[in-house]
């Protein structure tokens, strides 16, 4: 189960849901249908389905294509939204926890199966049967409040007084047909104002005050379906405020996945095995990440016991440690750690909750073994091979010259390929395994080549490239990628002309030059001389007995 929260309804009472979660830390992706009908759109994520995004007490809501982008979207702490009227995503990319917010009064499917934690919005679900959790949303003294077991009182249909007024604010269709709006939400009306038509039937505001909602134009309704509502004064600001209701219902979801962690109430066992599963999946496909499992934790949160969350080299993160508080801890610190060369294996320590508990975390990074791609078999690539596997780079080589890829040349190499570059680089499988574990040299027969090899490895995730060449060469290359729209930041994390500066013109020699820088960047070091002189060595030697003797 991937560690982030999917919420099915992205309406006024979801969004309120969203934004709580959001500020808590938790990665949000909600589900809409292709012409949602939500009527507060200025405070409903679903209005990003029309206008590609909108922003709600400052968090922005946007449109995403597919899974992976709304996965980008949620990373960063957006609210990432899909036209998913089929649940796809819940069946393709199961959650940690799952929300119906889609307020149809009426369970459409949705069970305790569907992730580790699950919760409903309003009426038309049991509390311990369908969900682990329903949300009660009618005004009173329970809105809001969790419920574990029963069901949500049921809706009267009656709106909730605002100023005297309930049925009176809300503007309903007076026939079938396909509204028209005539006003925008946050205009002011007074009684009898034309709102719009539903095909030429007139609707008419039924109080003064300001459009608080609005369904959006051109969208076909039945008799009786709601239009939009009027808030009963002239207050423009209050179409941008998510209502007190839907913070209420929010603190509600925040209250049960809470108390819901606390139980342990997700399959643990099951939720280590599609761990372990795509633990698999990443060593495969040679893709660095982190397993923390739970070790040693105080005797009344024992539940989590045994827990996993794995970090993947994207940041996204699978499982949970079964406190949102830590998975966020943990993921940042294993986004930090997959950025440096090797992390290590360990226990580290985490505080628990606010009275100092602390839990004990096993941390163990699965790195693929690091790789080394050259694009070339001239007389740099030979010995560059050769020093490559003593520091132990998976090495493959790459040249359409058949004399020059052998195994008499490269006995160390791993692997070679004898085919053209643009061939070898058109290949989706290898252009996929260079990752963050894999650097790259060009040092070709021509700089043509070297261009062609360049363009086609810029954008991938290698931690190093490096190509060989003149000044010049290098220049006249990169002018022409700038051309092209590559950026000049991209080209930055290019070394060009390649390797540190150690004065050597053998073919030896470069190749370790290229190695150090390979190695210098791997390691964070700066490729200078630890001492610069004896001064320097002497002068820090009395430094340290000063302070000793102090």
């Amino acid at each position: 189960m991937l560690n982030y929260v999917l919420i099915k309804g992205a309406g006024d009472l979801a969004s309120g849901v969203a934004l709580t979660l959001i500020k808590a830390g938790f990665p949000v992706v909600m589900t809409e249908v292709p012409q949602p009908t939500c009527v507060r759109r200025m405070v409903s994520f679903a209005e990003a389905v029309y206008e590609g995004e909108i922003t709600i007490e400052g968090i922005r809501g946007r449109l995403a294509v597919d899974f992976k982008e709304a996965q980008e979207i949620a990373r960063i702490g957006e609210v990432a939204v899909l036209i998913d009227p089929q649940g796809k995503t819940l069946k393709e990319h199961h959650p940690l926890i799952y929300i119906d917010a889609a307020m149809t009064k009426k369970n459409y499917g949705t069970n305790m199966n569907d992730a580790g934690i699950v919760i409903a919005l309003g009426p038309g679900f049991k509390a311990g049967v369908d969900v682990h959790a329903v949300i009660e949303t009618k005004r009173g003294s329970s809105l809001g409040k969790p419920l574990y077991k029963g069901a949500a009182l049921p809706n009267t249909g009656i709106p909730g007084e605002v100023k005297g007024y309930t049925s009176e604010r809300v503007l309903r269709s007076p026939t079938e047909g396909i509204f028209t709006a005539e006003l925008k939400i946050g205009d002011q009306v007074k009684k009898g104002d034309l709102i719009g038509y539903v095909g030429d039937q007139p609707v008419q505001a039924t109080i003064n005050g300001t459009v608080r909602g609005l369904l959006k134009s051109g969208l076909k309704v039945d008799k009786g379906a709601k239009l939009g509502d009027i808030h009963p004064e002239i207050n423009r600001e209050i179409v941008y405020a998510v209502t007190d209701k839907a913070w209420a219902v929010g603190r509600g979801v925040m209250e049960a996945i809470s108390t819901l962690q606390k139980k342990g109430v997700q399959d643990t066992h099951r939720l280590n095995l599609l761990i372990y599963r795509r633990l698999q999946e990443e060593l495969d496909q040679e893709k660095p990440c982190i397993l923390y499992t739970i070790v040693d934790l105080p005797s009344d949160w024992k539940q989590l016991s045994g827990s996993h969350l794995l970090v993947l080299s994207e940041g996204f993160a699978y499982g949970t440690l079964g406190l949102n508080s830590l998975d966020r801890q943990i993921t940042a610190r294993a986004e930090r750690l997959l950025s440096q060369s090797a992390p290590s294996t360990g226990i580290i320590q985490l505080q628990l909750d606010e009275k100092g508990k602390m839990v004990k975390v096993l941390e163990e990074p699965f790195l693929p073994q690091k790789k080394l791609v050259v694009f070339g078999a001239g007389h740099v690539a030979v010995p560059l091979v050769e020093m490559a596997s003593i520091l132990g780079y998976k090495t493959v080589v790459v040249d359409d010259r058949q004399e020059l890829v052998s195994k008499e040349r490269f006995p160390r190499a791993d692997k070679l390929i004898c085919a053209p570059f643009e061939e070898v680089l058109h290949k989706r499988e290898f252009i996929a395994g260079i990752n963050g574990m894999t650097s790259v040299v060009i040092v070709t027969r021509g700089h043509e080549y070297d261009l062609m090899c360049l363009r086609n490895v810029i954008h991938s995730d290698a931690r190093y490239i490096g190509m060989i060449g003149s000044r010049r060469k290098v220049r006249n290359n990169f002018r022409i990628l700038l051309n092209e729209g590559v950026s000049r930041e991209t080209l930055e994390k290019v070394a060009a002309p390649i390797g540190l500066d150690l004065g050597g013109q053998r073919p030896e020699e470069i190749a370790l030059s290229i190695l150090a820088q390979m190695v210098a960047l791997e390691n964070g070091g700066s490729g200078k001389p630890l001492v610069r002189s004896i001064d320097d060595l002497l002068c820090s030697a009395r430094e340290a007995l000063l302070m000793n003797s102090g």
